[in-house]
């Protein structure tokens, strides 16, 4: 709440705003005072469903976030550098490099 009603302290497009500045900001307020006094779960899913399709359209602002993922490789490989970028696991596979075992190099 504290980010999505136009009136709240941490609105991040227009902060501690009186009313809300534009229709779809004014749509999201009611919304969400929908979805936090209902008790019927579709209720609720329906109203935030929607919000977040406004926030889609309007876009607001720009998530700079990434999903959590996780890649293995293999010890034997070096130069293997992880990024966010798909696909993570193979972003600089050209610099990968074999680790010599230890047996060969004696």
């Amino acid at each position: 709440m504290n980010v999505w009603l136009s009136s709240a302290s941490n609105h991040q497009w227009n902060p501690s705003q009186k009313a809300p500045e534009t229709s779809w900001e004014a749509e999201i307020d009611t919304l969400m005072q929908l979805q936090v006094s209902s008790i019927d779960p579709r209720k609720r899913k329906s109203a935030f469903d929607r919000v977040q399709q406004i926030v889609w359209e309007e876009a607001p602002f720009i998530y700079l976030i990434d999903k959590n993922s996780l890649a293995a490789v293999s010890p034997l490989l070096t130069n293997v550098t992880p990024v966010a970028l798909r696909p993570q696991t193979y972003w600089n596979v050209e610099y990968w490099a074999l680790k010599q075992p230890e047996s060969a190099s004696r």
